[in-house]
């Protein structure tokens, strides 16, 4: 009889454990115009974010032509994502249209967007662990590497791995202004 009425009870616990893992984070992609400059910003908001394995992070095109792209070798990036963890990009995503992605591997997860990375367009998963080879700094910042204002963005202090653990997101107006300003040519070539 004692085993009758334990069943219910961890029925609920492994239940409400799985349900904890499988939540969906919504993360949008935008585009604001900034006073007094002709470039706006290009932007992921949450910049940073803190889930479980097994979640699934929804992309929503709040603004036109973007993609959500890890930084992997076989994208012909610097490995910025778990080892072993297989190349993913999503498609240019419409405005209002989604994308959604499971991630299974803990770990840190850098991620771009295809036509805007240069601009800063560039967010921090951490999966569980701040663990791999996107808990490093970046260092390239040339085609290869994380082009140019989003390794900046990056290497922002509130993107450390363990500050979004411990804030569970942070949104792009939390980065210093320093790392939003737009890198030039010359910037990128000098490694800057």
């Amino acid at each position: 009889m004692k085993h009758l009425r334990l069943a219910p009870v961890l029925f609920t616990l492994l239940f409400s454990i799985f349900a904890t893992a499988q939540e969906t984070h919504d993360v949008e992609l935008l585009i604001s115009p900034v006073e007094g400059r002709p470039i706006p910003e290009f932007y992921f908001q949450p910049t940073g974010l803190f889930i479980e394995p097994g979640s699934t992070v929804r992309f929503i095109a709040e603004t036109p032509h973007h993609t959500a792209t890890a930084y992997h070798a076989q994208h012909v990036k610097a490995q910025r994502v778990p080892e072993g963890t297989e190349p993913f990009s999503g498609p240019i995503i419409p405005i209002g249209e989604t994308w959604e992605y499971t991630f299974e591997t803990p770990g840190v997860y850098d991620l771009w967007c295809g036509p805007h990375e240069q601009y800063g367009m560039a967010m921090r998963l951490v999966v569980g662990e701040a663990s791999g080879p996107g808990a490093e700094p970046v260092t390239d910042f040339s085609p290869e590497g994380a082009l140019a204002t989003a390794g900046t963005v990056l290497n922002d202090a509130a993107l450390e791995p363990e500050n979004i653990i411990s804030h569970g997101q942070v949104m792009w107006e939390e980065l210093a202004d320093e790392s939003k300003a737009l890198m030039s040519p010359e910037d990128v070539e000098a490694g800057e």
